[in-house]
């Protein structure tokens, strides 16, 4: 847990909007209160051993101007001759969840790297972030917010929220026959209600090293990913001597690049006329590689930003910017919209809401906490 029990409580003041996809009708339900923390570690380690360490920790403040909340770090080494041949490198990212001003919500972003062309230097990289959102739905006569839906005779209600879930990773290593045992890429996600420990959500997608030149890809629970072929970055812009760098390390190592393409994932809880209700959310990216030629890449929540200069200096000869815009363009592309659980009830459509609550209004009215992928950050 990033939040501890000394955790700064931010009020909102009880009432946030969100507006209907493509109308000016709004919708109102109250929020009244925020927790959130990001926290990253960027752990050197030399001959598998712990050697250097960064650590950044950043919490919500009572003041709002302190959003965005964001915690980095990086980690580097050189050569005797001073040039740079490893480097671990974190950055995680909550913006405001009220805000409005955007087409989709988007208040979680992550972002992890480590390489090492070094012949004993490796990092163990993690960000990490939660926030803590307590939501109360309303019956006629709360000062806190309009009635958003009708709880008749009963005084609770089954409610459907949805996260939005996109991102990317990208796993090499240079020489044959290498062990990957010790190389990972891990993305997980999970909402709980806090008062109960009740997991509403969960998924994780891992990328992990499996003996020589062997990479295994897995999801638990319902995420999406498809593995991206090097001639689809070849379509979206990226050039050819970068494309024949990353097919040379295919060909002669290990190479895989993977799309989680942006897409919607639903859930219900039950909520009580009136009564507050914690609904928590918990994002972690972690990547591992080891020395000698490797490295490990991945972003949730937001499309590749600190990937350009990194995979330049890990993989020499590439393109790094022109790379960075081909597989957010390819991940972009492969958007899916929302996974219905096979297991799940029949839907009752209704009018879609957007924003960065994610209400739906309909029989089920949607809550979501949320990370999002599919365009530039502001």
């Amino acid at each position: 847990m990033l939040i501890n029990s000394r955790r700064i409580h931010l009020w909102l003041g009880g009432i946030a909007a969100v507006v209907i996809c493509g109308s000016a009708i709004p919708a109102w339900a109250a929020v009244i209160g925020t927790d959130a923390a990001v926290a990253t570690t960027v752990q050197e380690l030399i001959d598998g051993v712990p050697g250097s360490v960064t650590s950044d920790t950043e919490e919500l403040a009572l003041d709002l101007s302190n959003f965005p909340l964001i915690a980095s770090g990086n980690l580097t080494s050189t050569d005797l001759e001073g040039a740079l041949v490893s480097m671990g490198r974190a950055f995680g990212e909550f913006s405001d969840p009220t805000r409005l001003d955007q087409p989709n919500p988007e208040e979680f972003a992550m972002e992890v790297g480590c390489y090492s062309n070094a012949e004993s230097v490796a990092y163990s990289v993690i960000s990490a972030t939660e926030e803590l959102r307590t939501v109360v739905f309303t019956t006629p006569g709360n000062p806190l917010a309009e009635p958003e839906i009708d709880f008749g005779l009963s005084t609770t209600r089954t409610v459907e929220s949805r996260i939005f879930l996109s991102g990317a990773v990208i796993f090499w290593s240079t020489e044959p026959g290498r062990n990957l045992d010790e190389m990972l890429s891990e993305l997980s996600v999970t909402v709980t209600e806090a008062d109960t420990n009740v997991i509403l959500f969960e998924t994780m997608l891992t990328i992990a090293g499996e003996g020589a030149d062997q990479v295994r890809s897995a999801a638990t629970g319902p995420i999406r990913f498809e593995i991206v072929d090097l001639d689809d970055l070849l379509d979206e812009g990226v050039d050819e001597d970068t494309i024949s760098v990353l097919k040379r390390v295919e060909r002669e190592g290990t190479l895989i690049v993977v799309a989680i393409p942006p897409q919607e994932h639903s859930y219900t809880y039950t909520v009580t006329a009136d009564e507050p209700l914690i609904l928590g959310a918990e994002l972690t990216a972690r990547v591992r590689n080891i020395p000698g030629g490797t490295g490990v890449a991945a972003a949730l929540g937001r499309p590749f930003e600190n990937l350009a200069d990194f995979i330049e200096q890990g993989l020499p000869g590439i393109n790094g910017v022109a790379f960075q815009r081909s597989l957010n363009a390819a991940t972009a592309s492969r958007s899916i919209g929302l996974v219905t659980p096979e297991d799940s009830p029949a839907r009752v459509t209704g009018v879609r809401l957007c924003g960065a609550l994610g209400f739906e209004s309909a029989a089920l009215l949607a809550l979501g906490l949320i990370a999002t992928l599919g365009r530039s950050r502001r």
